[in-house]
């Protein structure tokens, strides 16, 4: 059993310590809030310890790992304390900001000899894995375009008003979400185009702000060109209601992802069927059963710290997605297209 320190212990760092404990790989010890009131009664149901100190928890030689739920902007410095504490660790998405944050941290974790990972549990999904095998296998043709959009308006306090409130926090600083909508939300649908198509190399990003107290763009477009010659066309929005597709197009059939249209639904699994179209006339539409996406992401980071297989995200491909997010931030500011680095 490994023993595992939460750090946030909000709505998804709560799904963290359910679904952690859920896999039977893992035992919460530990858990960082920044205020102890609002976890207390969760935290003693089930044995957590509480502190407001970091730095308290990576010396606690009880701690094996820790999982981050924290700003975005904290990742990198997180993840390299924890390294240097002989602690693994599993960063939420967005791993970080920048290729270079991306690549200090992971290197931090390679020096160390301890795991490092991140909560890209769409990889997980029935969906993606069949969109995957479709595009591996060859039975789409050459790859030519993907479409995806994921949105909804959770994070509005009031939806009934056509400006609802932006919910407050640290998701709603300009520095947690250099790219807006993408940062927040449009990164799993990044991961998922480099998890199925493969690197991109450039990238065109135009944006609105609609939710009025957001200081940064909650409704996002990417255009993307990947490595391969394909083409790609993401959007991503925080200002309407609940929408999770992601279709690929190939010289001889497409298939489609889609998701529900219920939020709590679309918690456990944003995609959950894929229809299918090919040019000899076969269709089809399969539907897949609900997994916890986020404890099979444990169980596959509790295969990497005991050596049964590698974490099946490569560092890669985490710095990779940093790159393409950083190169969106840039393509927001300057209003031209950005190479990926």
């Amino acid at each position: 059993m490994i023993n595992l320190a939460v750090v946030g212990l909000g709505k998804w760092g709560r799904r963290h310590v359910e679904s952690a404990t859920a896999s039977g790989r893992f035992r919460v010890v530990r858990a960082v809030v920044r205020r102890t009131e609002s976890a207390l009664q969760y935290a003693a149901a089930r044995s957590i310890d509480l502190t407001t100190d970091f730095s308290e928890v990576i010396s606690d030689p009880r701690v094996d790992a820790l999982s981050l739920i924290t700003p975005h902007a904290l990742h990198v410095a997180q993840i390299r304390k924890a390294a240097a504490a002989r602690k693994h660790v599993l960063a939420e998405k967005p791993f970080a900001l920048t290729r270079a944050d991306a690549e200090r941290a992971i290197d931090a974790c390679d020096r160390a000899g301890v795991v490092v990972a991140v909560g890209h549990d769409n990889r997980f999904y029935p969906a993606i894995l069949e969109l995957k095998r479709l595009v591996d296998s060859g039975a789409l043709g050459a790859f030519i375009h993907a479409e995806a959009n994921l949105s909804h308006d959770s994070m509005r306090r009031d939806t009934t008003q056509p400006h609802g409130r932006a919910a407050s926090g640290w998701r709603m600083e300009r520095a947690q979400a250099p790219s807006g909508a993408l940062t927040h939300l449009g990164v799993h649908r990044i991961d998922s185009f480099v998890q199925i198509l493969g690197r991109i190399e450039r990238v065109f990003v135009q944006a609105s702000r609609n939710t009025l107290e957001a200081p940064w763009p909650d409704s996002v477009c990417l255009l993307a060109r990947f490595g391969n010659g394909g083409t790609g066309l993401l959007g991503t929005s925080l200002a309407t209601p609940l929408n999770s597709r992601f279709q690929i197009f190939g010289s001889a059939g497409w298939a489609e992802a889609s998701g529900p249209r219920d939020l709590d639904q679309y918690r456990r699994a944003s995609l959950n069927r894929v229809s299918t179209n090919f040019s000899d006339g076969r269709c089809d539409t399969r539907e897949f059963e609900g997994v916890d996406s986020v404890k099979l992401n444990f169980e596959a980071f509790a295969d990497a710290i005991e050596g049964r297989a590698a974490f099946p995200i490569p560092g890669t491909q985490m710095i990779h997605v940093a790159a393409v997010l950083e190169a969106a931030a840039r393509s927001l500011q300057t209003g031209q297209p950005a190479k990926v680095d």
